[in-house]
């Protein structure tokens, strides 16, 4: 799957790929897409654990925010940015 993704866009996703080796976590494929639906379906594709974080134009630091997980079953949760807590997702 291959995303072109324009040189203004105003927020990018990233979908990353979670691989865990000897007991410890790495970061594996990643794609960079302009919705969260092409980053969510590439790990879906994929069938793999990962996470999806957002960069915005706006962020002061140029940071980028988790905004949901997939699990090794195949279930999401996503992150409530009020509370702090992660929820399950349809």
């Amino acid at each position: 799957m291959t995303t072109r993704i324009p040189w203004n866009a105003k927020r990018v996703y990233y979908a990353t790929e979670t691989v865990t080796r000897d007991g410890r976590r790495f970061a594996g494929r990643e794609q960079k897409s302009t919705t969260f639906r092409e980053a969510r379906a590439f790990l879906d594709e994929l069938n793999v654990p990962g996470g999806v974080a957002v960069w915005n134009e706006g962020s002061r630091n140029g940071n980028h925010d988790a905004v949901a997980r997939r699990h090794e079953d195949g279930s999401w949760t996503r992150l409530d940015r009020f509370t702090g807590r992660w929820e399950p997702m349809d």
